[in-house]
């Protein structure tokens, strides 16, 4: 049976703290929270920022999402069209060791 993350007084089930400390050990998905903790970016901001491809910064953003670290909206450009921007919705992750192994809860 997998691992349970708690998110605030929500669950997430489709991540193991495996998986979790996985994404949060890759360099890209590093990057990529840096830049998100200053403010929401639409993913073209963050290809330019992280200095990685659209495919890489997208994988990362799908997992980080997958994972409850990041969500996306959709805001509407001067310009008239939609565009998705990303923001952490996470501001803690709290680490637990114990016998059983590692817990993580995730803090808004």
């Amino acid at each position: 049976m997998p691992e349970v993350l708690e998110r605030g007084s929500e669950t997430e089930e489709s991540i193991t703290t495996e998986n979790l400390l996985d994404i949060l050990g890759d360099e890209y998905a590093q990057r990529i929270i840096k830049v998100l903790a200053g403010q929401p970016a639409p993913a073209a901001t963050i290809v330019d920022q992280v200095s990685a491809s659209r495919p890489t910064v997208y994988r990362r953003l799908n997992s980080l999402e997958a994972a409850g670290v990041v969500e996306d909206t959709v805001a509407l450009d001067p310009d008239g069209h939609h565009r998705k921007r990303f923001h952490l919705v996470v501001e803690n992750i709290n680490f637990q060791f114990d016998t059983d192994g590692i817990d993580i809860t995730l803090s808004e």
